[in-house]
């Protein structure tokens, strides 16, 4: 008798999840009013998706909140876009979670309108960031305003420089959104930059097109010391916010073509561990082909404000390196995160070649969040340093 009970208990909850099962067909297949009754499922009418609304009306324009979510009006409903595309909202930086969303009936045309409850963020900054070097004495700095969203009509715009002892850059970038009628945007930037007396022009336009929620490819050229050239990438992303995400992937593969290929591949996975710690598992690594002998301005400057923290600020030209990160972050005060991290990298020594050499870095640091503003400080060592020749990185985030 007890195996019989064990059986059928079996079936029952196998029975439980299969109705289960089809009751999430049911809702992402255009019936989301489909439930059991008496141990049937009653699918109900179908329904359609309406325009995508702002629950707490912001400065974004109805009609350009719509395109952002990306539900398309007519199209059936499917409960499981929702969650996504409340997601894909919160990465643009335009928006922070005000409370969940609502689904408001049309009954009379059989029509859902998804209600986002989400608040404008501060999208203006203006960022300043200080790099020391106590090894050698060397210093960075930079500077960068951003306009995000600008007057609710998704456009963004950037202007920004660095300098060091013998190094200069100013980099300008614009968007513009739905270009042609489409979902897709058309980047354009430029940058100019000065190290050693050699000078480098840039200037590039690419079209950036959103594949879903998550999928994001991009193709587009320009010119650089007026030599052409051509760039792909594809990306996916679905972290569940910005600046501080808590989970989720991202990763992007890229390409530049011209009389070389550059190749370049990185990814990053938040995974939460508890309610206020999550773990940051980071790669990347970049290449040029075919290897050979190259201008000093095509090779790769590495350090800096996006690569190594515990290399000097713009410290090394090669043709290959890649980066791991472990990043342990800690967010037990509101606006807030703590990191304790660790960088292991790799990179092809300078011209003439002569192998490749590691490093391996470690260090803390802490971002802290106030009203529009926020402040962060790394200190790295890399391995085998005394811990008074670290690298120091300050940052300050301003909003407006």
């Amino acid at each position: 008798m007890q195996i019989i009970r064990k059986i059928l208990i079996i079936l029952l909850i196998l029975n439980i999840l299969i109705q289960a099962k089809e009751l999430e067909v049911f809702w992402n297949s255009g019936f989301p009013a489909a439930r059991l009754v008496d141990g049937v499922i009653v699918q109900g009418e179908a329904w359609v998706w309406s325009a995508a609304v702002q629950n707490n009306k912001g400065k974004t324009d109805s009609a350009v909140f719509a395109r952002l979510a990306q539900i398309e009006s007519g199209s059936l409903v499917v409960l499981s876009q929702v969650a996504r595309a409340e997601k894909s909202l919160m990465r643009l930086g335009y928006f922070e979670k005000n409370g969940e969303v609502k689904l408001y009936r049309i009954a009379n045309r059989n029509r859902l309108v998804p209600a986002f409850d989400l608040r404008d963020a501060t999208a203006n900054f203006a960022e300043a960031s200080f790099v020391y070097d106590a090894q050698d004495g060397g210093s960075n700095g930079f500077l960068m305003v951003q306009l995000l969203n600008i007057a609710g009509t998704a456009r963004d715009f950037s202007l920004g420089g660095e300098t060091a002892k013998d190094f200069n850059s100013v980099e300008i970038s614009y968007k513009e959104p739905f270009i042609f009628g489409t979902n897709g945007s058309l980047k354009l930037r430029g940058m100019f930059s000065e190290e050693d007396s050699v000078k480098q022009v840039n200037a590039d336009l690419a079209y950036i097109k959103k594949l879903g929620w998550e999928w994001q490819y991009s193709v587009g050229g320009g010119y650089k010391n007026s030599k052409a050239f051509s760039s792909l990438s594809l990306l996916y992303d679905d972290r569940d916010k910005i600046p501080l995400p808590f989970k989720g992937l991202s990763a992007e593969l890229s390409t530049e073509l011209s009389k070389f290929v550059v190749l370049g591949l990185r990814g990053e996975n938040y995974q939460p561990l508890s309610q206020n710690w999550t773990l940051l598992l980071a790669a990347k690594g970049f290449g040029m082909l075919p290897s050979k002998d190259y201008e000093k301005e095509d090779l790769f400057f590495i350090g800096g404000q996006r690569d190594f923290k515990a290399l000097p600020p713009r410290s090394l030209r090669t043709r290959a390196y890649g980066v791991s990160e472990m990043d342990f972050q800690w967010h037990g005060i509101k606006s807030s995160a703590l990191h304790i991290f660790g960088q292991l990298g790799t990179y092809r020594n300078q011209l003439p070649f002569r192998g490749w050499e590691q490093i391996l870095a470690y260090g803390l640091g802490w971002e802290q969040g106030v009203a529009n503003a926020s402040l962060a400080i790394f200190y790295t060592l890399a391995h085998q340093n005394s811990p008074m020749d670290g690298l120091l990185n300050l940052s300050l985030r301003m909003g407006f």
